[in-house]
C-alpha cells in the first residue's frame, strides 16, 4: 500500500497528459490514466465482478473524471454480464443523462434494452428500440434494434 501510494503521489507530480477516448478529449494525469486502464484490462479479461469494484473505486477516487460517461458504459456492462440488470440500467442512464452527446449512446440504448428484455419488460425494450431507430437511423445500433423489433412482433 505505501509503495502504490508513493507511486501515486509521483504520478500526481507529473504533468496532465492529452488523453482521447470515446470520442472526447481532455487532460488526465498519469496515475488517473493508469488506473482507468486497468480496470478496462478487467473487462476486457471478463473478469466483471473485479472491473465493477475497480470502476466504482476509480469514479471515487476521480469524481471529476473526464473518463466518466465511458466508465458508466463500462460499468452497465458489467453489471450486464453480472446479471444486475437494474443497475446496469442505471449505469447505462446515467451516460445517457450526463453525456447525451458521447458516441457510445446508441450502443448504451440499446444494452437498456437487452436489460429491460432479460427483466421481461418487453413494453419498455420496444419504446427503447424504437427510440434508438427514431434518434439513431444510421448507426449499427439502429439496425441492431430493427432486427430486434422484427423479432418482437
Amino acid at each position: 500500500k505505501d509503495v502504490l501510494q508513493a507511486t501515486d503521489d509521483r504520478l500526481r507530480k507529473l504533468e496532465p497528459i492529452a488523453v482521447a477516448i470515446d470520442g472526447s478529449e481532455f487532460l488526465a494525469d498519469p496515475g488517473e490514466k493508469r488506473d482507468f486502464e486497468a480496470a478496462l484490462a478487467l473487462v476486457r479479461k471478463g473478469e466483471f465482478s473485479k472491473a465493477k469494484v475497480a470502476l466504482t473505486d476509480f469514479l471515487s477516487r476521480y469524481p471529476q473524471t473526464g473518463y466518466r460517461p465511458t466508465v458508466f458504459f463500462w460499468l452497465g456492462n458489467t453489471n450486464y454480464a453480472n446479471k444486475n440488470y437494474q443497475e446496469a440500467v442505471l449505469n447505462f442512464r446515467a451516460l445517457l443523462t450526463r453525456a447525451p452527446g458521447h458516441m457510445r449512446v446508441p450502443e448504451a440504448m440499446l444494452a437498456i434494452a437487452d436489460c429491460q428484455m432479460e427483466m421481461k419488460e418487453s413494453k419498455a425494450a420496444r419504446k427503447t428500440l424504437e427510440e434508438i431507430v427514431s434518434k439513431y437511423p444510421s448507426s449499427e445500433a439502429a439496425v441492431t434494434a430493427k432486427a430486434r423489433l422484427s423479432r418482437l412482433k
